[in-house]
């Protein structure tokens, strides 16, 4: 109620009596839209926590920076690795297309390599970062052992990073390497490049006495976080019984009773950086009411509308749109994780087909993310992808 119109009202009235009523009945309906107003404020912040993603604090970004570039992106992405695989020339990216990756891998390419003492060609082998792929692994496996549901991670620009290895033993050139151009294929290389996600390994040790259980048996070391809003992971050692999430921070049983050091993952949210070379990506989902109902089902439907569903839900499928759904066929962009190899041939066949607005290097990377995650919520199907 406006307070002027309550001076203004009062002003108007003769009588003491009819003021000190009219005061009474005024303050009676300041107090209804007090409490209206609260009302609206709870119902709105339990309706944003209803279709809020539990799971927003554990989603995987991806990103691509030249070594040098990566504290413009500090506190959210991070190099994956920085170390090299031993007897390999260089690490090199290439943002090639996915099928296209098959050439680079295949066989021995000739290469003329630019180093400080000048240009010399030799015959030598790429192979895949197989460093960057355990990383991956590792962080998959401390997600199981602390409960945390584990999706299927997009990050395309680790499979364009490659290992050169020259094919004869102790002939690569002398110098650091400026430049490597193949002679043979016509694919951009790039030098000087690491991947970054937003995943960190940190150490944190409890700064209090450890509280012990009433067995006496095992402790609960309270481990405060630096960036609360962040999600973490601990590497499950022996001796610990059990880790959780807490309003005090990070809270892990286990049988040590002094103060100990735990090894941790501090998986970042989303920071408003601009990160430099290439896009950003991510396996996150835009969190709709239909999403949230959906996750919230006893049973998952199976339907064309639900399949449309899955594919539109995620970030990585900006600039697609699925415009149809084939029966009985075969497309060429496969899942990525290859969860279900294990399931009998014969199954029924399921071919997304989308039109890209702007076809680039990881369009087919595209695909094939959302087709493995069509897959793993309709596993009686054989789900492809291909682009019309």
């Amino acid at each position: 109620m406006d307070e002027s119109f309550i001076y203004e009202r009062l002003k108007a009235l003769s009588g003491g009596l009819e003021r000190e009523g009219y005061r009474d009945i005024s303050k009676a309906f300041e107090e209804v839209v007090r409490y209206n107003r609260q009302a609206l404020r709870e119902l709105e912040t339990k309706l944003n926590e209803e279709l809020r993603d539990i799971s927003e604090r554990f989603y995987l970004y991806g990103a691509v920076a030249a070594a040098g570039d990566t504290p413009i992106v500090n506190d959210f992405l991070f190099p994956m690795d920085e170390g090299s695989e031993p007897e390999s020339l260089a690490t090199v990216f290439c943002p090639c297309a996915k099928s296209r990756l098959r050439e680079l891998f295949g066989q021995p390419h000739e290469l003329e390599i630019q180093t400080d003492a000048g240009t010399v060609t030799r015959k030598a082998r790429f192979a895949p970062c197989r460093r960057y792929q355990r990383r991956i692994g590792e962080l998959r496996d401390v997600y199981y052992e602390n409960g945390v549901y584990w999706r299927t991670p997009y990050l395309p620009y680790v499979d364009r990073f490659a290992d050169v290895f020259c094919e004869e033993q102790g002939a690569g050139p002398e110098g650091e390497i400026r430049f490597i151009r193949m002679k043979d294929l016509d694919l951009p290389l790039s030098l000087g490049l690491v991947p970054l996600w937003n995943v960190e390994p940190v150490k944190l040790k409890c700064t209090v006495f450890p509280i012990p259980a009433i067995d006496e048996r095992y402790f609960c070391h309270t481990l405060r976080l630096p960036f609360p809003q962040d999600g973490y992971v601990v590497r499950r050692e022996r001796g610990i019984r059990n880790m959780y999430m807490s309003a005090r921070g990070m809270e892990v049983i286990t049988e040590e009773r002094g103060q100990k050091e735990f090894a941790l993952y501090r998986i970042a949210v989303r920071r408003d950086v601009k990160v430099p070379h290439y896009p950003l990506t991510s396996n996150m989902r835009r969190m709709r009411h239909i999403d949230r109902q959906a996750d919230n089902a006893a049973g998952r439907l199976c339907t064309r509308a639900e399949i449309g569903r899955i594919a539109s839900v995620y970030e990585a499928s900006e600039g697609l749109k699925l415009v149809e759904i084939r029966e009985d066929r075969q497309g060429s962009a496969e899942g990525e994780g290859g969860r279900y190899r294990f399931a009998p041939p014969g199954r029924e066949r399921l071919c997304l087909a989308f039109r890209a607005e702007e076809r680039g290097f990881l369009t087919e990377d595209q695909v094939s993310f959302l087709a493995e995650e069509v897959q793993g919520a309709f596993p009686q199907f054989a789900v492809t992808g291909e682009i019309v």
